[in-house]
């Protein structure tokens, strides 16, 4: 499948060197992990969909996000919400470190 550049490329490179955390939250299949995944080839990535991710998250969510070495790609960041207190710990532990965490979530109205 051929990559289709988007027009907001630019928009989260430079918010990645000002940010610690991204979220890019649209419709499903609209490319947002091929993007993220494109713009950030070295970053780890976690699909927030696999049932042992999310049994590992939802049992030690700390020791988890601990153990990831950023940066990171959490894809579909709605299927554990609750684990957006802890990604907050690590981006205010760190405050000067940017890019380190980028979200994507597919548009759910909790989530937003």
């Amino acid at each position: 499948m051929n990559y289709i550049p988007r027009q907001i490329e630019s928009e989260l490179l430079s918010a990645s060197k000002h940010f610690s955390g991204l979220i890019l939250t649209g419709p499903r299949r609209a490319g947002k992990t091929t993007l993220l995944r494109k713009l950030f080839p070295k970053a780890q990535y976690y699909l927030l969909e696999d049932p042992d991710i999310i049994s590992r998250l939802r049992a030690d969510p700390r020791s988890f996000i601990e153990e990831i070495r950023p940066p990171a790609i959490l894809d579909e960041i709605q299927n554990v919400p609750e684990i957006l207190n802890y990604i907050r710990t690590q981006m205010d532990r760190l405050p000067a470190k940017k890019g380190r965490w980028l979200l994507t979530g597919s548009q759910d109205a909790p989530l937003m």
